[in-house]
Protein backbone atom coordinates (compact mmCIF):
# COMPACT_ATOMS: atom_id res chain seq x y z
CA UNK A 1 0.00 0.00 0.00
CA UNK A 2 1.11 3.29 -0.03
CA UNK A 3 3.36 4.85 2.29
CA UNK A 4 1.55 6.97 5.12
CA UNK A 5 3.30 8.95 7.10
CA UNK A 6 1.06 9.10 10.71
CA UNK A 7 0.99 11.94 12.67
CA UNK A 8 1.28 12.03 16.45
CA UNK A 9 -1.79 13.01 18.56
CA UNK A 10 -0.13 16.13 19.93
CA UNK A 11 1.06 17.47 16.20
CA UNK A 12 -2.62 16.82 14.98
CA UNK A 13 -4.13 18.61 17.37
CA UNK A 14 -1.87 21.81 17.14
CA UNK A 15 -1.77 21.18 13.35
CA UNK A 16 -5.87 21.59 13.11
CA UNK A 17 -5.88 24.13 16.01
CA UNK A 18 -3.57 26.84 14.42
CA UNK A 19 -5.58 26.02 11.03
CA UNK A 20 -8.67 27.40 12.68
CA UNK A 21 -6.47 30.23 14.35
CA UNK A 22 -5.41 31.21 11.35
CA UNK A 23 -8.39 31.05 9.58
CA UNK A 24 -10.31 33.65 12.43
CA UNK A 25 -7.05 35.85 11.91
CA UNK A 26 -7.88 35.69 8.18
CA UNK A 27 -11.41 36.31 8.67
CA UNK A 28 -10.65 39.82 11.26
CA UNK A 29 -8.19 40.41 9.03
CA UNK A 30 -11.19 40.73 6.00
CA UNK A 31 -13.64 42.83 8.18
CA UNK A 32 -11.77 45.65 8.83
CA UNK A 33 -10.86 45.83 5.29
CA UNK A 34 -14.96 46.08 4.53
CA UNK A 35 -14.35 49.66 5.80
CA UNK A 36 -12.17 50.54 2.99
CA UNK A 37 -12.90 48.06 -0.17
CA UNK A 38 -16.38 49.21 -1.56
CA UNK A 39 -16.40 46.12 -3.54
CA UNK A 40 -20.31 44.77 -3.15
CA UNK A 41 -19.15 41.11 -4.12
CA UNK A 42 -16.13 41.87 -1.35
CA UNK A 43 -18.85 43.06 1.19
CA UNK A 44 -21.03 40.07 0.27
CA UNK A 45 -17.98 37.00 0.15
CA UNK A 46 -17.08 38.63 3.84
CA UNK A 47 -21.04 38.95 5.28
CA UNK A 48 -21.35 35.38 3.70
CA UNK A 49 -18.26 34.05 5.45
CA UNK A 50 -19.40 36.27 9.08
CA UNK A 51 -23.20 34.26 8.56
CA UNK A 52 -21.51 30.56 8.25
CA UNK A 53 -18.69 31.12 10.58
CA UNK A 54 -20.26 28.51 13.30
CA UNK A 55 -20.49 26.47 10.31
CA UNK A 56 -16.88 26.43 9.39
CA UNK A 57 -15.18 26.08 12.77
CA UNK A 58 -18.07 22.91 13.45
CA UNK A 59 -16.56 21.27 10.46
CA UNK A 60 -12.92 21.83 11.25
CA UNK A 61 -13.49 20.33 15.17
CA UNK A 62 -15.26 17.15 13.55
CA UNK A 63 -12.48 16.62 11.18
CA UNK A 64 -10.40 17.31 14.17
CA UNK A 65 -11.61 14.82 16.84
CA UNK A 66 -12.01 12.41 13.27
CA UNK A 67 -7.79 13.21 12.76
CA UNK A 68 -7.69 12.60 16.91
CA UNK A 69 -9.32 8.99 16.98
CA UNK A 70 -7.29 8.11 13.36
CA UNK A 71 -4.58 8.61 15.31
CA UNK A 72 -5.42 6.13 17.73
CA UNK A 73 -4.22 2.30 17.70
CA UNK A 74 -7.08 -0.39 16.66
CA UNK A 75 -9.78 -0.31 17.63
CA UNK A 76 -9.99 3.34 19.76
CA UNK A 77 -9.67 4.11 15.76
CA UNK A 78 -12.96 2.92 14.61
CA UNK A 79 -14.75 6.40 15.17
CA UNK A 80 -12.64 8.12 12.67
CA UNK A 81 -14.49 7.25 9.89
CA UNK A 82 -17.72 8.05 10.92
CA UNK A 83 -16.27 11.78 12.25
CA UNK A 84 -14.84 11.83 9.13
CA UNK A 85 -18.13 11.42 6.48
CA UNK A 86 -20.10 13.60 9.32
CA UNK A 87 -17.46 16.28 8.15
CA UNK A 88 -17.90 15.87 4.84
CA UNK A 89 -21.54 16.25 4.65
CA UNK A 90 -21.03 19.11 6.60
CA UNK A 91 -18.49 20.52 3.72
CA UNK A 92 -21.02 19.87 1.20
CA UNK A 93 -23.68 21.68 2.99
CA UNK A 94 -21.26 24.75 2.99
CA UNK A 95 -20.25 24.13 -0.47
CA UNK A 96 -24.09 24.23 -1.48
CA UNK A 97 -24.89 27.67 0.64
CA UNK A 98 -21.43 28.66 -1.52
CA UNK A 99 -22.81 27.67 -4.72
CA UNK A 100 -26.15 29.55 -3.86
CA UNK A 101 -23.62 33.01 -2.85
CA UNK A 102 -22.70 32.55 -6.51
CA UNK A 103 -25.71 32.17 -8.22
CA UNK A 104 -26.97 34.94 -6.40
CA UNK A 105 -23.66 37.40 -7.05
CA UNK A 106 -23.80 36.10 -10.76
CA UNK A 107 -27.34 36.09 -11.30
CA UNK A 108 -27.05 32.18 -12.73
CA UNK A 109 -29.75 30.05 -11.36
CA UNK A 110 -28.41 26.67 -11.58
CA UNK A 111 -27.35 26.25 -7.80
CA UNK A 112 -30.87 26.54 -6.59
CA UNK A 113 -31.33 23.21 -7.62
CA UNK A 114 -29.02 22.35 -4.77
CA UNK A 115 -31.47 22.63 -2.22
CA UNK A 116 -34.70 20.65 -0.78
CA UNK A 117 -34.43 17.28 -1.55
CA UNK A 118 -31.91 16.79 -3.80
CA UNK A 119 -29.41 18.44 -1.41
CA UNK A 120 -30.83 15.85 1.27
CA UNK A 121 -30.55 13.01 -0.97
CA UNK A 122 -26.65 14.37 -1.91
CA UNK A 123 -25.97 14.74 2.27
CA UNK A 124 -26.99 10.80 2.62
CA UNK A 125 -25.16 9.61 -0.69
CA UNK A 126 -21.89 11.84 0.35
CA UNK A 127 -22.45 10.20 4.10
CA UNK A 128 -22.65 6.73 3.14
CA UNK A 129 -19.55 7.06 0.40
CA UNK A 130 -16.97 8.98 2.65
CA UNK A 131 -18.01 6.11 5.43
CA UNK A 132 -17.39 3.16 3.33
CA UNK A 133 -14.18 4.72 1.78
CA UNK A 134 -13.06 5.49 5.38
CA UNK A 135 -13.67 1.61 6.63
CA UNK A 136 -12.19 0.66 3.31
CA UNK A 137 -9.14 2.93 4.07
CA UNK A 138 -8.74 1.56 7.56
CA UNK A 139 -8.89 -1.39 7.25
CA UNK A 140 -6.73 -1.69 4.32
CA UNK A 141 -4.01 0.28 5.60
CA UNK A 142 -4.11 -0.40 9.43
CA UNK A 143 -2.37 2.18 11.48
CA UNK A 144 0.82 0.50 13.13
CA UNK A 145 1.66 -1.84 10.06
CA UNK A 146 5.14 -0.46 8.98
Amino acid sequence: MGERKKESFFTILISRIAGIVIFLILLAILNALTGYVQSLTFLRVVEFLNANIGLLILIAVIFLVGDLFGALTFPLNLPGPVFGAVGAVFTVMFLFRLFLLVGEITGIGFFAIFTGTLALLIYILVFIVVLIGGYIALFADPPGET
